[in-house]
């Protein structure tokens, strides 16, 4: 059994370290998440623009190509093994076609050396680790919505 969870450790771990800058997945995951607040930090200002608007550049260049609505856009990050902290943006968006009802799907643009963004239950994973340390509590889907809608 502990081999087990050692094996889920180093697979999640390297799966860290090695996404690729863009990763679609069909399956849908429940975003009920609580948050941990870390204090205000003014120096996160340029950190949530440039997640906010890769993610923005991401949703309109890969698509879908619907309108899009989010929600529960939260900025976070980690601290990797080597004492950095990796930001990260979660939140969900909703691809609006007629007639359709739509489902709500969980999404992560993680700030690397440039970024990466996982769609799917991929982002779930990234957006669930309880090392993640929540920087601020306000909901960013409005900027998200219109950072996307300056570029249509």
């Amino acid at each position: 059994m502990r081999f087990c969870a050692a094996l889920f450790a180093a697979l999640f771990l390297a799966a860290w370290s090695t996404v690729p800058a863009t990763h679609h997945e069909s399956r849908v995951v429940s975003a009920n998440q609580s948050f941990t607040r870390a204090p205000q930090d003014t120096s996160i200002d340029s950190v949530v623009q440039f997640l906010l608007t890769s993610a923005a550049t991401d949703f309109h260049t890969h698509g879908p190509s619907d309108s899009l609505h989010f929600r529960e856009v939260h900025i976070g990050h980690i601290v990797v093994p080597d004492g950095q902290k990796q930001y990260l943006l979660c939140g969900q968006f909703l691809p609006l076609r007629e007639g359709d009802k739509g489902e709500w799907i969980p999404f992560v643009t993680i700030k690397t050396s440039g970024y990466e963004q996982w769609i799917g239950a991929q982002a779930s994973v990234f957006c669930k680790n309880p090392s993640v340390i929540w920087d601020r509590s306000d909901d960013l889907s409005t900027a998200l919505e219109r950072q996307l809608d300056a570029l249509r």
